[in-house]
């Protein structure tokens, strides 16, 4: 596999000024679409990052170097007279400045993004927040549990039965990330268009909000409050995790044909005739008592026999893997997002989705602290 950069984002510069995940996952995204990302670090200890989990390699964390790869590294203490000065001529010369710095520091050292596209008119400028800009939270610091949890997006996660539970991977750090990426080349195809750049504000409140939208729609315009629901839907049914003989798979029957199929693969053809589970409307009314049907039949056999006549009669169907198991799936496999440098055999995964059948993921190795410091000094 070849590890020579994308270049779809070639030429334009990128400075992060981002710890932890969030603006440094999205500094990630670009880096991988082939932009130059400059890494701005505290000059004695780096990104917190670094820190975070066990030395791999060199000595940084494992995290650090996956979200951080192929990036530049630039230490300087901007709180001084000097590294300000430095920093603002280095961002002079960018087209994005991403920064996740707890509220209130970018301004106070003149770096926020009123102040930098003032003087520089055609800079977009990202700047993303625990809570928001505005409002009694704006001035505090913020982590992903914290934005699951105010959010509303833990009360909707877990048993109906227990508390709400935070989900396993960091979705609103990421996924801020993500609309970092998605709102700064959105700016940059504004300033093509009218020669300015932009101030654009983002807050792990906010994309937390977005990722339960469905949820605050149905209690905004019906009044609902969404219940803990497990793996179920609360719109479908089944649309669930059952037992299998030897484990649990997932049912995913989407609409009343998928449940004629389920029902004929179950043995019970007649099921998608009946009144009480002929519509899914009728199956929501009789959840209950279709769930321990189904529940019942399926344990009387293991995950592989219902998974092959269940994919058989085109019923969407999975058992539950672990993540030894999916990466050792053969779908995986050829999916081809697992890369792999030849020069020192790190593997990670790549970004997901491919251009022309090239799939970026950038397989440079994360920055040394400061090892490019001579973009400071030219």
């Amino acid at each position: 596999m070849s590890e020579q950069r994308a270049d779809w984002l070639h030429g334009l510069r990128v400075v992060e000024l981002g710890q932890f995940l969030s603006a440094p996952y999205g500094g990630m995204i670009l880096s991988d679409l082939g932009a130059e990302v400059i890494k701005i670090e505290e000059p004695r200890h780096g990104d917190s990052a670094r820190g975070m989990g066990q030395p791999f390699g060199d000595g940084d964390a494992l995290l650090f170097r996956d979200l951080n790869r192929g990036k530049r590294s630039v230490a300087l203490d901007f709180k001084s007279e000097p590294g300000k000065a430095a920093l603002r001529a280095l961002i002079g010369t960018a087209d994005i400045v991403i920064s996740n710095l707890r509220p209130g520091i970018v301004e106070k050292y003149g770096l926020d993004g009123p102040s930098l596209t003032t003087q520089y008119p055609r800079l977009v400028y990202c700047d993303l927040s625990a809570f928001g800009q505005k409002g009694p939270l704006a001035a505090l610091p913020g982590f992903e549990p914290l934005a699951q949890a105010y959010s509303g997006l833990a009360s909707v996660n877990g048993t109906p039965d227990g508390p709400p539970l935070r989900t396993g991977p960091s979705i609103v750090d990421m996924g801020s990330g993500m609309w970092i990426v998605i709102s700064a080349l959105a700016a940059i195809r504004k300033r093509e268009m009218t020669g300015l750049g932009a101030v654009i504000n983002l807050s792990l409140l906010d994309t937390a909000l977005a990722w339960i939208s469905m949820d605050v729609s149905g209690y905004l315009n019906e009044g609902r409050v969404p219940e803990r629901r497990a793996n179920g839907h609360p719109l479908l049914v089944p649309y669930d995790a059952f037992p299998a003989q030897d484990g649990p798979l997932v049912i995913a029957a989407g609409n009343d044909t998928q449940f004629a199929r389920l029902a004929t693969v179950l043995g019970h053809p007649e099921w998608a005739a009946m009144p009480d589970y002929g519509t899914n409307a009728a199956r929501l009314k009789n959840k209950q008592a279709l769930m321990q049907c189904i529940s019942e039949i399926l344990r009387g056999k293991p995950r592989k026999y219902w998974m092959s006549r269940l994919q058989a009669a085109g019923v969407p169907c999975s058992s539950y893997n672990t993540i030894p198991e999916a990466i050792a799936s053969e779908q995986v496999k050829k999916n081809a997002i697992i890369k792999t440098s030849a020069r020192t055999g790190r593997q990670l995964i790549g970004l997901p989705f491919t251009i022309d059948n090239a799939r970026p993921g950038s397989l440079e190795e994360a920055p040394l602290l400061g090892q490019d410091n001579d973009l400071i000094r030219a």
